[in-house]
């Protein structure tokens, strides 16, 4: 091993890291002198919704990707193997689902909240706050995490104060959000994509060759049994298998890219329906890039030390897994520029994702709730008040950053957990509303109290027993001849975080051994030599209590399954609970605010065939007592191609649909037009 932490950062990573700063901010400022200069909440918060595809399309791909990825995946490849990579898939199929059914549905509405999907179509106010108030309270942890994972990396490398540099990357996201509005962000994830992407292959590309060629890396991996794709047991309890990483990685990813705040606010600044589409889709190669990318900088990390025969966990150079990527980047590859990249690269994903948020929290948070308590202020007062909130959000999001500490253990296994036990329920209530059109608010509530109730239970118990800790095995058989680990990481040691420790003994947990036996037949190596295990650990008793209960099998279900099983959950309650409460007085459901399965069920058939069921579907929906010359006018609008803002009059907008609703003097040709129209908004 190298001797990196010694001799610090160079004159050049510093100039490639404040650089990426510095590029950012100027990026905010640009779009707050001009153009519009944000002055209206249609430009602060939908750009005017005149945005290029391939700005948005990167703009939701970094959105998705943080540093908590930039660090987590390659630790999951170094301890646990390659299983993970196949939730590529799942995003695949994720991106094909959303293109072809939340798209078009979103993209028709106009909305500036996705949750102002479900107020139109349950009719409840309530829904969508609760709606709201979910995404608000896991917006307001997730940008703790996004703020204080970067910045313990740069602690670590160079020495800089840890709350300093929370503080500094809080107060820059802040101010070109505040300043530049959706156009700045947009324009600096763009930038931020192109870092990210760049630094990660600079790491690959050297790792790879000091490790000694593609090949080598490749067959000391497979040697160390890394190379795993395809496990196909389908026990649930597996905490990785082929099939939860494929549906569980579909499902996570269709609640962010299909229904999540900011993939929707994205795709709904572009002026057509076709841009919409691509702008997803062309996350296909993305996502399959990142994600080759940041697993092949864990395997290279492993090829590197399993080759030196001398595991930094088990030597203790290092305290947790997620410290593997900033440990390697100082230790072998601390040549001037490449620390200083690396660190852009975090700070890129943490810049990128906090700014995302706080511009969604605020779309969200203004759409849904503020806007109705001030309907007679100016459009310029009301962007300020906009620029205010996301000021607002931003000091909450570094406050968060100051109790992140409390998470502990690992970054991906956490993000995932509670990610998916909030985000599955949610996306249930969206696709009961979208695919059952008996479905009420009544079984809606239902469903979405129910099943986050279950899956934060779920989610907090696996947090707090920590079940499946065992990992693959490494070997320190060579350290002793390769450096003296306590004189070589004192400073790394006092330095790195404590958010990456898994140390949560203030709560009075106990280190001891792993559970022998999984079914991967996974051994620990992040313990001492008499097998025990940092992080946190059951008392005897406590194991007793839980196996009695049975409670230790439900709490063995991998995370992966968490958003699945609240999606599934909810909308199955919602289902129940809306047939028995289903009355005779309840108003027909917009077919506009409903996805047409069968349209896309039925590929196969001719075109022709397929729309003129769908349009037979609309008909006895009650299309064709819909009138309304302005909306007919926004179909035709969109139909052409050209930009339309129903959002910015939603009130007067849902007044006139209503009383059209009940207008039966529409003349046959007009409803044929308007027809064919709204099924064109489909495709």
């Amino acid at each position: 091993m190298g001797t990196g932490l010694n001799q610090g950062f160079h004159l050049a990573d510093y100039t490639i890291f404040v650089g990426v700063l510095g590029i950012s901010l100027s990026i905010g400022l640009y779009h707050a002198v001009t153009g519009g200069r944000q002055r209206t909440t249609k430009e602060f918060l939908m750009a005017d919704r005149r945005m290029k595809t391939v700005p948005v399309a990167l703009s939701i791909l970094v959105s998705f990707v943080s540093g908590i990825l930039v660090l987590g995946t390659p630790a999951e490849m170094y301890t646990h193997g390659t299983q993970l990579f196949m939730r590529t898939v799942g995003y695949c199929v994720a991106c094909v689902l959303s293109g072809l059914l939340f798209v078009p549905l979103f993209f028709y509405l106009k909305v500036t909240s996705s949750f102002e999907y479900l107020e139109q179509r349950y009719d409840s106010k309530v829904l969508k706050l609760i709606g709201t108030t979910s995404m608000l309270i896991g917006n307001m942890f997730y940008m703790g995490l996004v703020i204080y994972a970067p910045a313990t990396a740069l602690e670590a490398a160079t020495g800089f104060n840890v709350w300093a540099s929370v503080v500094a990357s809080g107060v820059i996201a802040t101010v070109y959000t505040a300043l530049g509005g959706l156009k700045a962000v947009i324009w600096t994830d763009v930038f931020q994509a192109g870092v990210m992407v760049t630094g990660m292959l600079v790491i690959v590309i050297k790792g790879v060759v000091e490790v000694g060629g593609l090949e080598r890396m490749w067959n000391i991996n497979k040697e160390g049994g890394r190379l795993i794709f395809f496990n196909f047991d389908p026990d649930p309890t597996q905490r990785l298998s082929f099939w939860s990483a494929v549906f569980g990685g579909t499902f996570s990813t269709l609640s962010i890219f299909g229904i999540g705040q900011t993939s929707v606010q994205r795709f709904c600044t572009l002026p057509t329906l076709a841009q919409a589409k691509r702008a997803v889709y062309l996350n296909i190669p993305f996502l399959i890039v990142v994600n080759v990318l940041s697993s092949l900088v864990g395997l290279v990390i492993y090829a590197h030390y399993a080759d030196l025969k001398c595991d930094p966990l088990r030597s203790k150079a290092i305290n947790n897994a997620n410290q593997l990527v900033p440990f390697y980047v100082i230790d072998v590859l601390n040549v001037p520029g490449l620390p200083g990249a690396f660190l852009a690269v975090l700070f890129s994903g943490a810049l990128s994702s906090l700014s995302s948020s706080l511009n969604s929290a605020v779309a969200v948070t203004w759409q849904d709730i503020l806007r109705y308590f001030f309907t007679k202020t100016s459009e310029r007062n009301r962007a300020l008040i906009n620029k205010f909130l996301v000021v607002f959000y931003g000091l909450l999001g570094i406050s968060m950053a100051f109790i992140a500490r409390l998470l502990g253990g690992h970054v991906l296994w956490a993000s995932l957990s509670f990610a998916g036990a909030t985000m599955g329920p949610t996306l249930g209530i969206f696709l009961l509303g979208a695919l059952v059109p008996f479905a009420n608010s009544k079984g809606a509530i239902c469903g979405i109290l129910v099943s986050s109730g279950f899956s934060l239970w779920l989610s907090i118990g696996a947090f707090v027993v920590r079940p499946h800790r065992s990992t693959l095995p490494t070997s320190t058989e060579g350290c002793s001849s390769q450096f003296n680990a306590s004189e070589f990481t004192e400073n790394f040691r006092e330095n790195l975080t404590q958010f990456f420790s898994g140390n949560l003994s203030q709560f009075g947990h106990k280190q001891l051994s792993l559970e022998s036996s999984t079914k991967m037949n996974l051994v620990d190596f992040s313990g001492t030599s008499d097998g025990t295990a940092s992080g946190l650990g059951r008392s005897a008793h406590s194991s007793e209590i839980h196996s009695f209960l049975g409670l230790t099998k439900m709490y063995e279900i991998s995370f992966l399954w968490y958003c699945a099983i609240g999606c599934l959950m909810a909308m199955l309650i919602g289902t129940f609970v809306s047939l028995i409460t289903k009355s005779e007085g309840e108003r027909k459901t917009d077919p506009h605010l409903l996805i047409p399965v069968f349209y896309h069920i039925c590929c196969c058939l001719p075109k022709h065939k397929r729309e003129k069921m769908l349009r037979t579907k609309f008909i006895r929906s009650g299309l064709s007592e819909t009138s309304g010359k302005e909306h007919q006018s926004n179909l035709d609008l969109k139909a052409d191609g050209l930009p339309i803002d129903i959002a910015s009059a939603k009130d007067e907008d849902l007044a006139e649909q209503d009383s059209g609703f009940k207008d039966d003097k529409l003349s046959t040709s007009v409803e044929s037009v308007e027809t064919t129209n709204t099924i064109n908004t489909y495709f």
